[in-house]
């Protein structure tokens, strides 16, 4: 993990979000990269993790602070409130939903949820970053509806 990936905005605002749970203040002086440790697996440690049983509640909470950062990038890029809704089934798969307005401006699909992490801290800015152009570009194309 390169040191500049954890100076991204993205990875600013994550880490914002994650640090606001702490309050014990534990996270206040824990490095960026043990805090993200979790969000980061090779393929070989996902692999060893089963698909059986309901998704561990921590991975489920990182996916909904990882939104939450998504969300807020989109709501800073577009100027238009984004509101992350998150529908998990409990075999571990699902959809994550931004929506400014009436407007559904990502529609992501989360399968294999027991194993979402990402292979580097570069990776996960790239995906975040895919996500994050959908949803402004969604928003700028139906403005309308995004002010309802």
């Amino acid at each position: 993990m390169s040191a500049t990936g954890y100076d991204h905005p993205f990875i600013k605002t994550l880490l914002m979000f994650i640090r606001a749970h702490d309050s014990s203040g534990a996270w206040e002086t824990m490095p960026d990269e043990a805090i993200m440790a979790p969000f980061i697996m090779t393929k070989a440690q996902r692999r060893e993790i089963p698909l059986f049983g309901d998704p561990d509640p921590d991975i489920l909470w990182r996916l909904d602070q990882y939104f939450n950062a998504i969300a807020m990038a989109v709501e800073n890029r577009s100027g238009v409130a984004v509101a992350p809704i998150m529908k998990i089934h409990h075999e571990g798969w699902g959809r994550m939903l931004l929506t400014a307005g009436k407007l559904v401006a990502v529609n992501n699909y989360v399968r294999e949820l027991h194993r979402w992490s990402f292979d580097s801290v570069e990776d996960m800015i790239t995906k975040a970053e895919k996500i994050i152009e959908e949803g402004v570009a969604t928003i700028a194309k139906f403005p309308e509806v995004a002010a309802a």
